[in-house]
């Protein structure tokens, strides 16, 4: 049952919008004429939703709006009016409204559409309330981001308990505009380095203060504005409902979904991907290099903060030791969200060098931490022989090539060795990736 308070000083409205929401027997409706009488009802009621009328003889709509917000009366509010346009609409929407709806001519229109309007803020209120009772944050990595780091705090939803934000050494007025803001949200936590680290480094610092305060979830938005909190509730989910431990953005899953990357890029991530998989254990992940997650505390405290990766490739570090100690990792399909005034630091060229060296070690070091020392699994035979059998097969071809260009020795025998070494080597590898995607379906709660 929702409860609802309307309120509406023409009587005829009142009575019409009454019945026809009392239709609905799922609808539970308050009437009052006056904002006296409503704000009487609210201090000793709870409700679901408010719809209001905006111009009123005591005080309007949105002026009713301000006084709840004030009290500390969250409860969704829709302000349902015949008059203002706009000007009306916005100012009600800064002020907190959760939606405006203008009445019409057409009133069975109208009121279909309030009904709807009514039930998404129950349901928002209601899912609001579910993250309020789970201690939730936000780390924001920023270094030199005075266009959008401001826009990026703002957008951060109430429900979120509180906000890091991790100015790595900035140049220009990033500082600035965080202590700004700071002033007016007293959920946000200026972190500042003195020396630039790396947006790893900067996430570790978010991470490091989420423990201390006893935060249950911690969410990573990029200070650039790329990352839509309006996406968040998708990333909190699997974890809330123990689902997974660690929720990852996806922007490759369609057209829709990456036709916003540029050309050059969407060729990175997919490569990085693939050596991601391989590295991590993460077979089914789409978009590794997603710096949009949010992680569990019990995983953030298993895998040490401090140990992650400074630097571009934190992500795929996190994922390697994540894999290595049996947590559970899932993808959480987003649009792309590029041209919004970002600018990236990532220069392709150079980051997949480093970061495929970086890959290579996390995946000796996870074979060696999750199948030798935590369990046994006989896939590190299988990848170490695969390995071994390849390299002696293109060793032994080039020295077969070596006879015949030289000494004109006979090729063929020697090159279909070469060639059935290979195969056979390649058969380990395969078959010591399926046992890897095999263990990866059994980890997780």
């Amino acid at each position: 049952m929702i409860s609802v308070l309307l309120v509406e000083d023409d009587p005829d409205v009142l009575e019409l919008t009454r019945l026809f929401l009392e239709r609905d027997l799922e609808l539970n409706i308050d009437a009052c004429l006056s904002v006296k009488e409503a704000l009487r009802k609210l201090n000793h009621k709870i409700y679901n939703v408010v719809v209001s009328d905006y111009v009123m003889p005591e005080i309007n709509g949105i002026q009713l709006l301000k006084t709840l917000k004030f009290q500390g009366i969250d409860t969704p509010f829709i302000l349902f009016t015949g008059k203002g346009g706009e000007d009306t609409a916005i100012e009600a929407l800064n002020s907190g409204a959760t939606f405006y709806l203008q009445k019409s001519e057409t009133p069975r229109f109208q009121f279909a559409k309030l009904r709807k309007m009514i039930y998404q803020a129950a349901l928002k209120q209601q899912t609001e309330e579910i993250y309020r009772e789970n201690n939730i944050c936000v780390v924001i990595p920023a270094y030199n981001e005075e266009k959008l780091i401001g826009t990026t705090l703002a957008s951060v939803p109430d429900y979120i308990l509180r906000i890091y934000a991790v100015d790595d050494a900035s140049t220009d007025r990033t500082p600035e505009i965080i202590r700004e803001y700071a002033e007016k949200d007293m959920r946000i936590m200026h972190i500042r380095h003195e020396i630039n680290q790396g947006v790893g480094a900067s996430i570790t610092s978010g991470y490091q203060e989420a423990l201390k305060e006893g935060m249950d979830i911690a969410v990573v938005m990029a200070g650039d504005n790329q990352m839509d909190p309006a996406y968040l509730p998708k990333f909190l989910d699997p974890i809330i409902n123990r689902q997974a431990d660690y929720a990852v953005g996806n922007r490759l899953q369609g057209v829709e979904y990456s036709k916003g990357m540029p050309t050059w890029r969407f060729f990175g991530n997919a490569l990085l991907t693939l050596l991601t998989k391989i590295a991590s254990g993460y077979w089914q992940l789409m978009d590794p290099q997603n710096g949009y997650t949010a992680i569990s505390r019990r995983a953030l405290e298993r895998i040490d903060p401090n140990k992650i990766y400074p630097r571009y490739g934190y992500c795929n570090d996190i994922l390697v030791k994540l894999n290595a100690y049996g947590f559970k990792a899932v993808n959480i399909n987003h649009p792309a969200r590029y041209n919004v005034g970002e600018k990236s630091g990532i220069r392709y060229r150079t980051y997949i060098l480093r970061l495929s060296r970086l890959l290579f070690r996390d995946f000796l070091w996870r074979l060696k931490e999750k199948y030798v020392i935590l369990n046994f699994h006989p896939l590190i035979f299988f990848y170490f022989f695969g390995v071994v059998i390849i390299l002696t097969s293109i060793l032994f071809g080039v020295y077969s090539l070596y006879l015949k260009l030289f000494w004109d020795e006979d090729l063929l025998v020697r090159a279909a060795l070469s060639l059935l070494l290979f195969f056979m080597g390649s058969m380990f590898l395969l078959f010591a990736m399926l046992f890897d995607m095999e263990q990866e379906r059994n980890i997780g709660w």
